[in-house]
């Protein structure tokens, strides 16, 4: 068993409280009544007045800050616990921001001049520190329902229509999950699948379909229907790693993935391509000839049959209509996104929060529950421990649930817990090929902003329906980035605006209902890594390369021209030391001005700590290939160490998919269990 995570003390937490309640604090006096008569439409000033004098720590939402901090590597607790420490004296606090005293016991005023030093600091650990603290409170604090910020951004909370007739119209699959008892559990499967992703998910329904025994287990857990609240910190503590707070090691790119039943595919938009010609032929020329081939294609065929992907139900929102104009305009190709929303309509603004109505079509609503339907057997809350191999043979896998032990013997053990636990799995059960949790891929994000007069409520209606890919091939070989429409709920915009000062930043906020975002998804051509600390668990090595960041800069620059042209009164990227662009000519995109400032923007590049960059997307970190010397599986999918042991995620993607990678994840994962199946069939002769 790992050591006990360490605690902050009272005085450390007492600091970290005094740094967030100076970026989210109770505004008072006349800065309050300055901040109400900037903002007031001669109705609205009781309602900004209790925004004013909302603040994170009279709010008691400082808890959430600090709990998170506890949920980090205990590497970084301890990291982030000297920092605190040295804060919370007189002399600490003159070393690293140039003030006398305590930070804690500092003026509001003093402590904003010390968290604006850091964040425009030289040093780049100051300017990720700053942005950190700033990012872990605006999460929390927006996140969170507080009513008097919401009736001020005129945010609705909860998706309006979660007590309509669409909540009851569709039913989730009922599942049940075997319970660990105090004694331990052992129990004999075919196969045993770790995971119920898109590849677990895929897997499960496979084999079960062909006769096997299956055995599903999942380390999230399944919220039911009536469970799923819509609120956005809901949806991030319940559904995502690490609450929605997984970073990677340094802190510079904000990691979202799923951490509950169904993994991915349950916070996923609905987002569906297939993996672009150029990519399958890169991979083909990789050794993987099959991606080039009708058998292939059969898969993917299979899994939008099963999932009734298309785009012929597409109603775009204003964000996304938006986009297509700034395109048209331009010139810019474009197209729609098809869906995975079974063959229907479906505008639901909140489904990175789960899908309350069952119309997207995750594992859960689908291969799951045919694998339900076939006999497999479910167990959640299981963390799998490592891998039991005799003989060089995978023979099942052992774990515990909610502290119990259990062991789960089967002939054949596939690994589908995603690009980052994936590698973590097969390191701690033993494996030495040394390309296991190399090549990982994020699809690094960058964003960039516009706002316009009339309301957009990019939370509102179906999300990520088009994407122009005027960028996606900045160096000539296929790396390049794709340009898309996020939902946009407060939560995530609040680690965006530019802070300078406690009410500028809340004044930001109030624009939320008129912005349109913007996402650049890069296709990064060099990979970072994971890797196991000392309690066992994964670590997230990743840094934007110069080649990939060329990629964002001409992804940022077209995004920047797109809204102008689309009509925005003013744009900004999320480079700390870029100031925004107003539009105050007729010209547009032709303005000598407008066409300096995209150069400046180019100038300023991506900095760590000065750039927010995000990723939803994690990929090869097992990759297939064709020998080991370059790859950690095989072409079928198995493990070139271990007979029996499969491994079926994005993390054997060769080498970035370059689209929304779920559909391509899907596909594989199908075709792994084809191969299987064949396999088994072969042996029987």
């Amino acid at each position: 068993m790992p050591a006990p995570k360490p605690r902050l003390t009272d005085d450390q937490i007492k600091v970290a409280y005094a740094i967030i309640d100076t970026f989210i604090p109770e505004l008072t006096g006349q800065e309050l009544e300055d901040f109400v008569r900037q903002h007031s439409n001669g109705t609205n000033d009781d309602i900004l007045r209790a925004f004013g004098k909302s603040g994170i720590i009279n709010e008691d939402l400082g808890r959430l800050v600090i709990d998170k901090l506890h949920s980090l590597p205990a590497e970084k607790i301890d990291e982030l616990g000297t920092v605190f420490k040295v804060l919370n004296t007189k002399v600490g606090t003159l070393a690293l921001g140039g003030t006398y005293g305590e930070f804690a016991s500092l003026s509001r005023e003093q402590r904003t001049q010390i968290v604006i030093g850091w964040s425009n600091s030289m040093i780049s650990k100051l300017r990720i520190f700053s942005r950190a603290m700033l990012t872990l409170a605006a999460i929390s604090y927006f996140s969170h329902p507080v009513e008097s910020a919401q009736r001020a951004m005129e945010y609705p909370g909860a998706d309006p229509e979660m007590h309509s007739d669409r909540f009851t119209a569709k039913s989730f699959p009922v599942y049940d999950f075997i319970q660990v008892p105090p004694q331990g559990l052992e129990q004999s499967y075919d196969v045993v699948i770790v995971g119920s992703g898109a590849g677990g998910g895929v897997m499960a329904a496979e084999l079960s379909k062909a006769g096997k025994r299956v055995l599903v287990i999942e380390k999230g857990h399944h919220y039911q229907q009536s469970e799923l609240t819509l609120v956005q910190s809901d949806g991030f503590t319940n559904l995502y790693e690490n609450g929605g707070s997984l970073t990677n090691t340094d802190g510079t790119v904000t990691i979202l993935a799923g951490g509950t039943w169904g993994g991915g595919t349950t916070v996923n938009w609905c987002a569906s391509l297939q993996l672009p010609h150029y990519v399958r032929e890169e991979w083909a020329k990789q050794g993987l000839p099959y991606f080039n081939t009708p058998a292939y294609q059969e898969s993917i065929d299979a899994i939008t049959t099963r999932l009734n992907i298309s785009d012929k139900y597409i109603k775009h929102n204003n964000a996304n209509l938006l986009l297509l104009e700034g395109c048209r305009k331009l010139g810019y190709p474009t197209k729609n996104i098809p869906q995975n929303t079974g063959g229907q309509e479906h505008s639901c603004g909140w489904c990175g929060f789960g899908c309350r109505f069952g119309e997207k079509q995750g594992t859960m609503m689908t291969f799951l529950a045919d694998a339900k339907d076939h006999g497999a057997k479910f167990m959640q809350d299981s963390f799998v421990d490592r891998v039991l191999i005799e003989k060089g043979k995978a023979v099942g896998v052992i774990g515990t649930q909610n502290g119990r032990k259990f062991t789960i013997r089967a002939s054949k053990v596939v690994v589908s817990s995603g690009s980052i636990h994936t590698p973590s799995l097969l390191r701690r059960s033993g494996l030495k090929n040394k390309n296991i949790g190399k090549n990982l891929h994020l699809h690094p994000v960058s964003y960039v902003f516009g706002e316009f007069d009339q309301r957009i409520d990019c939370y509102q209606g179906s999300i990520m329906t088009a994407v122009t890919t005027v960028a996606e091939n900045t160096d000539g070989h296929g790396y390049g980035s794709k340009i898309e429409v996020p939902s946009h709920h407060p939560g995530i915009n609040s680690i965006f605006p530019k802070w300078e000062n406690a009410a500028g930043y809340k004044g930001a906020m109030l624009s939320l209902n008129h912005i349109v975002p913007l996402i650049v998804l890069s296709r990064d051509r060099d990979g970072g890594s994971i890797v196991n600390g000392a309690d066992g668990l994964p670590r997230i090595n990743y840094t934007v390369s110069k080649h990939d960041t060329l990629s964002l800069e001409e992804g940022i620059e077209r995004s920047l021209s797109i809204l102008v042209a689309a009509g925005a009164k003013k744009v900004w990227t999320c480079q700390r030391f870029i100031p925004e662009f107003a539009v105050k000519s007729d010209l547009g995109v032709e303005d000598p001005e407008f066409k300096k400032y995209l150069k400046a923007v180019v100038r300023e590049s991506i900095k760590p700590g000065s750039a927010t960059i995000g990723s939803a997307h994690q990929m090869g970190s097992c990759r297939m290939g064709n020998n080991p010397k370059t790859s950690a599986v095989k072409p079928t999918g198995e493990t070139w160490e271990v007979k029996g042991l499969y491994v079926a995620d994005a993390s054997v993607f060769p080498t970035a998919s370059g689209v929304n990678p779920m559909l391509t994840t899907y596909s594989i994962a199908h075709s792994i269990a084809q191969f299987i199946k064949k396999a088994d069939n072969s042996s029987k002769l």
